[in-house]
């Protein structure tokens, strides 16, 4: 037990520079093409002021172990696996995997998958977001058994009707988080929103949840450290483990991060070493963690 590390203030305060940091994707290509320099000097150094207080008195304890991250308060929002020390990001020492608590975490680990069917994978592109079109396609193509519904059939009904059977689901399209009422978090499918509220009502039988989406990992805090939102909508509907983001992802690395994941799934590697692996291939072609980092693994890592 390693008490005392930081003030809640402080990591409240360095938490809210890194999301500003990462607010300046908005600001158009040419503002990032002029300043790309800065703008990665800068996250890390928010990045390793984050290490420095949560992290670095429990160097010598983590070795080279894989980590599992059970946030507190302000600590959800936080991507663990990008602090900085310096030299490299957490990730390129550890695999590591979150949870909402240590209950849930431990619920995860004893779900069995009971879906064998084909997977599912749905997307809804659209100008925003056009490279959803070919990261469906070739998650599709990568999975080899998989039934691809895009645009107007990636309906709330298909989501129903094929999704308890689905050995896997990933999910690509617009995805909205609502502070003033998580429940009405949502993500965009053909047919309409499909509400965290709505995400609840699933039965999901599957080993893997992906919602390639734009702040599907956000949720409310709530008193207790509960968590409401679509992450836990969906793990209440029965998914072992979810990948989701902490913020709004870049279209085109979101779509090449996506292939080398399920690359890696086909190959045999298990979902947290995958998605290490493909936000590895990421930060190499795309060094700013704005690109690699967003998505997290949630629940049953294997």
């Amino acid at each position: 037990v390693y008490r005392h590390l930081a003030a809640v203030n402080q990591v409240r305060d360095l938490s809210q520079q890194l999301r500003f940091q990462l607010s300046k994707f908005h600001y158009g290509s040419n503002y990032l093409r002029v300043h790309q320099g800065a703008l990665r000097a800068t996250v890390q150094d928010s990045l390793q002021a984050l290490y420095r207080q949560l992290l670095a008195p429990l160097a010598p304890a983590l070795a080279d172990r894989g980590l599992v991250i059970v946030p507190h308060g302000p600590l959800h929002y936080l991507p663990f696996h990008a602090l900085y020390d310096g030299r490299q990001y957490l990730l390129e020492r550890h695999q590591v995997s979150y949870a909402p608590s240590a209950a849930v975490w431990q619920m995860c680990l004893g779900k069995q998958p009971r879906a064998l069917g084909p997977a599912l994978v749905l997307g809804v592109p659209d100008q925003g977001i056009p490279y959803v079109l070919d990261e469906v396609r070739g998650v599709g193509q990568t999975l080899g058994q998989a039934r691809v519904l895009i645009g107007a059939e990636a309906t709330t009904e298909a989501l129903r009707r094929w999704g308890p059977e689905a050995r896997l689901i990933h999910l690509a399209s617009h995805g909205a988080f609502r502070a003033d009422n998580p429940l009405f978090s949502a993500l965009r499918l053909g047919d309409g929103w499909l509400t965290a509220r709505e995400v609840y009502g699933l039965e999901l039988r599957g080993t893997l949840v992906t919602l390639s989406a734009c702040d599907t990992g956000l949720n409310q805090v709530a008193a207790g450290d509960e968590l409401i939102g679509l992450a836990r909508g969906f793990l209440y509907a029965g998914a072992p483990s979810l990948v989701v983001s902490l913020w709004t992802v870049h279209d085109q690395a979101a779509a090449a991060l996506m292939q080398h994941f399920y690359t890696a799934l086909s190959q045999g590697l298990g979902k947290a070493a995958a998605l290490r692996l493909a936000q590895l291939e990421t930060l190499a072609d795309h060094p700013h963690p704005y690109y690699w980092a967003p998505f997290v693994l949630m629940g049953q890592g294997q």
